[in-house]
């Protein structure tokens, strides 16, 4: 894989019974900021055409998020965004640009929804000296591997605080535009990473990663609304 591109085309998508938004999801996961070396930031196995050459700011994110009840049913999701990116009319918003997913359904529905580049992959989630071990693999072939640990007391956090335009979501698929601001809320506690791994042509390079924040957010709530769907538009 040496440019963007989806490890299961559209075309060869599954079955999947629909799931139309908007979603109200719950679970737990944990949430990244991460500096990234600029060659990582734009490695263009990571970064869609539509994106590509697009002023980038702020922090990469990486969550993985184990969501215990959605419209599309229970499923694991570890994903990535490079940063909040400029677009062309001069606003801000962020995308996600790699993320997997557990089951089928949430593939197919995401893709369908909200325009996010999903794939599936394996999931496990183990505990071992306090700390849990994150491991995500397509094929057999490793993915991530995160280890984290939480420390602290809960802190209740609300990202429907902020203005929509500090959480607006941008996703081009299939000749279209999407755009949403995703909300949530629930309890977050400082985490610190131990490990970070990653095969660079499935996920971004971790290896090199300044670990900015870390969090875990427990017991959360996250809503995804309509999205507003456009016709994409030339560079």
């Amino acid at each position: 894989m040496s440019d963007w591109r989806l490890l299961t085309p559209d075309s060869e998508l599954p079955d999947a019974p629909a799931a139309p938004a908007p979603w109200r999801l719950a679970g737990d996961g944990w949430i990244l900021l991460l500096e990234l070396p600029q060659a990582v930031r734009h490695d263009p196995r990571h970064l869609p055409p539509a994106l590509r050459d697009r002023p980038l700011g702020g922090p990469a994110i990486v969550m993985f998020v184990d969501y215990a009840a959605s419209p599309a049913g229970p499923y694991r999701e570890l994903l990535y965004i490079p940063g909040r990116f400029t677009l062309a009319d001069g606003r801000h918003a962020w995308s996600v640009t790699r993320i997997y997913v557990s089951t089928w359904d949430s593939v197919v529905n995401g893709r369908r929804n909200w325009g996010i580049p999903k794939d599936r992959a394996d999931f496990s989630r183990q505990q071992a000296d306090g700390a849990e071990q994150l491991h995500a693999s397509v094929d057999g072939r490793k993915v991530a591997e995160l280890e984290l640990k939480a420390h602290g007391p809960r802190l209740p956090a609300r990202a429907g605080l902020l203005p929509a335009a500090m959480r607006r979501l941008v996703q081009y698929h299939a000749g279209s535009r999407f755009e949403l601001a995703p909300g949530a809320h629930g309890g977050v506690r400082l985490a610190r990473a131990t490990r970070l791994a990653s095969d660079p042509a499935l996920f971004p390079a971790l290896a090199d990663a300044r670990v900015r924040l870390a969090l875990k957010a427990e017991r959360f709530t996250l809503e995804f609304p309509v999205a507003a769907i456009a016709p994409q538009m030339p560079r």
